[in-house]
Formats: structure tokens, sequence, C-alpha cells
């Protein structure tokens, strides 16, 4: 029970990554605040793990004001919320492309920038933002994706840089391919041809979520900066 007396909000945490690290902390004795869009997952992972469920949409600065109001308390804020799309470079649409920003970047900011205003009052905190492989590697049909996260791992950065005089910590966990429904819609042949063609395993959403139980059970003197984790095989 490391994290007895802490509060966590976890932001995409109805499914994946998200589910599994909201269950992960409330394990190590965290208040966990789950958020995400589906109203009935999100309940689902409530009962499993005592977290209190705020549904709504990240993309919606109303949403973000009000869950500010609601978790701004938390001692560590997951930023995992995010969306993907996978189609060649030609081929993807502005506004899927714009729409990956408006959540896997503006909207990752927009809470972080909240919460992390309310840590710095406090003088303690940690901040962790759930970037990927592709935010430092471009693979094909996942351009646009790779950007968006070439994006928020600079923000991780940037919050680093900031507010490590206030007694802030940030870590950036970056995971390669894991195995959640975010692939689930894809349709196009060349896509599916590619991901097929694929040797290796991916990680499971516990390997991501015991990534960052590690990071923000470090001690205190310690902040794990960035961990990368990847496929065995690939």
């Amino acid at each position: 029970m490391r994290l007895q007396g802490r509060t966590a909000l976890v932001t995409g945490a109805s499914t994946g990554i998200g589910r599994a690290t909201a269950i992960a902390l409330a394990r190590e004795g965290a208040s966990v605040i789950a958020t995400g869009r589906r109203q009935r997952e999100l309940e689902m992972v409530a009962q499993e793990c005592g977290a209190k469920a705020i549904a709504g949409d990240l993309d919606d600065p109303a949403f973000i004001r009000r869950l500010a109001e609601e978790a701004g308390h938390a001692d560590i804020l997951v930023n995992n919320a995010g969306w993907l799309v996978y189609a060649p470079v030609l081929e993807i649409t502005p506004e899927q492309v714009e729409g990956m920003l408006r959540t896997n970047v503006v909207a990752a900011f927009a809470i972080a920038r909240e919460i992390g205003k309310r840590m710095v009052e406090r003088k303690r905190g940690h901040l962790v933002f759930i970037t990927s492989g592709a935010a430092r590697n471009v693979q094909q049909f996942g351009i646009a994706y790779a950007a968006t996260k070439h994006a928020l791992s600079a923000f991780a950065k940037g919050f680093r840089l900031e507010l490590k005089g206030a007694g802030i910590k940030v870590s950036e966990i970056a995971p390669g391919m894991v195995d959640t429904d975010m692939r689930k819609g894809v349709t196009h042949p060349e896509v599916l041809k590619s991901i097929a063609a694929r040797k290796f395993k991916p990680i499971s959403p516990q390997d991501v979520a015991d990534a960052v139980v590690f990071a923000v059970t470090a001690a205190e003197g310690c902040s794990p900066d960035l961990i990368e984790l990847r496929p065995k095989d690939a």
C-alpha cells in the first residue's frame, strides 16, 4: 500500500492502459479518480477498484474545468487519454489529424496545466505522461499519430523543466505496441497487412500500468524521467 493517503487522477480510464493503471494504483492504496468518455465501462472500473468515476470528454474545455475543480487535489495525474487513426499519409484526412491533435496534445496539455497549477500551489505532485514509442520514431501508416506523440513528449519535457523547482515530479512512459482496443477500428487493407506482418507480441496494458506504479512509488529524492517499454522481440 505504497500510495496510501494519495489521490490519483487517471484519464482515458475506461479501457486499456488507463483501466489497468487505475486498478493498479488503487491496489497500492491510492484513492483513484477515473475519467473517460464511456460511462458504462468507467462505472465498471469504479466498481472493480473503488474509484470515483467522472465521465466526460477532455476535448470539451468546460469538462476540463469541471474535472479540475473535482480532481484538483490529486497528488498524481496519469495523462493517458488518446486517439489513434492508422492510414497512409496521403489518405488520412485533415479532420482526423486535427482530432488526434486535439485529444492527444491539446486536451492532454490542458488537464496537465490545470492540475499542475494546483500542484505548484501545494509544492508537491507527480505528473505522468503516457506517450509512445512513436514519440521517438515514425512508422509507415502511423505518421500523424507519431506527430502527436512527439508533441506530447515535448510537453512532458517542458513541464519537467519548468515545474521541478516547485517540487513537482514529471515522468514520461513511452510504450511500444500495446494490446488494446485502439486498433480494432482499423479497416484499411494496407494497414491491416502491415500489422499482421509484425512478428512480435504486443506488451499488455498491465505492463504499462506496472511502469506507472514504478514511477510514482520511487523514492522522494528520485524522479524517473523516461521509461521506454517495448515488446521483447521487436
